[in-house]
């Protein structure tokens, strides 16, 4: 089976982790890498290893895009609500990422072509530490790591067959139903980015398919490395160089060793 590993955002985690992605994800699967990354210089390993490099416009305002490409404002009354909680990150100012990193997943649609072209899709990030092999997971169901759902579900590492890449990534044409402000008001006052993507699971069917996996990865952070959200402040241990993103998600992996 051919496999096709996407990262999404930027080169962050540097060579240290990205030395344990080859080794216990890239190599079992013996896949092919692809970077889906905003405009950068090519430096380091991840571009040397790379087999597509797709870049997307960084924009100051990430209003441009979704303007571009959606139909109604139903996106827009629901960034303006749930600006508080990370949803509208990359939106007029707002803090966070989550306007952005679903922007990336609808650009990802794009490449279709390409993707269609693999058995197995591994949509991910490039500042996870992994700690030991990544399994080689029946295409029969989306998998998800445990751990980091945020009252939804985490969105930081997806695998799935390319017959699902409208419902795991559509995320975009969610949020532009006008259906879903409806839906996204049994959430809260607080809804955020993991919560938006298991509502748009729950409402096309992926939920029934989601499969949850022993978490064998944690995000890390160079120091001073930037980043649109959290940054490391707790050094990793074993490291001198590494600094954990989140503790609950290193402990998890841990626990699970």
């Amino acid at each position: 089976m051919k496999t096709i590993i996407v990262l999404l955002g930027n080169a962050r985690g540097g060579e240290e982790a990205w030395e344990t992605m080859y080794k216990n994800l890239v190599t079992p699967h013996d896949a092919d890498l692809a970077l889906l990354f905003g405009e950068a210089e090519h430096e380091g390993s991840l571009y040397e290893k790379a087999k597509y490099v797709w870049e997307i416009e960084e924009y100051d305002n990430w209003r441009t895009y979704y303007e571009k490409v959606c139909k109604t404002d139903t996106w827009e009354r629901i960034f303006e609500a749930y600006c508080r909680s990370g949803l509208s990150g990359g939106i007029d100012g707002h803090r966070g990422s989550g306007a952005i990193i679903f922007a990336f997943r609808h650009f990802l649609k794009t490449k279709r072509n390409i993707l269609e072209q693999y058995d197995r899709i591994i949509l991910t990030r490039s500042d996870h530490y992994y700690l030991r092999e990544h399994p080689i997971l029946n295409l029969e169901y989306v998998w998800v790591p445990k751990g980091e759902d945020y009252r939804g579900i985490t969105d930081r590492h997806h695998v799935f067959s390319p017959s699902m890449i409208d419902q795991v990534l559509g995320v975009v044409e969610f949020l532009d139903d006008p259906e879903t402000y409806r839906l996204l008001e049994n959430c809260g006052f607080r809804c955020n980015p993991e919560m938006v993507l298991w509502a748009m699971f729950k409402k096309n069917g992926v939920s029934r398919k989601i499969r949850r996996f022993p978490r064998n990865m944690f995000s890390v952070a160079r120091k001073n490395e930037q980043t649109r959200w959290r940054r490391g402040s707790t050094l990793m241990p074993g490291s001198t160089t590494l600094y954990l993103k989140a503790s609950s998600e290193y402990q998890e992996a841990i626990n699970e060793m």
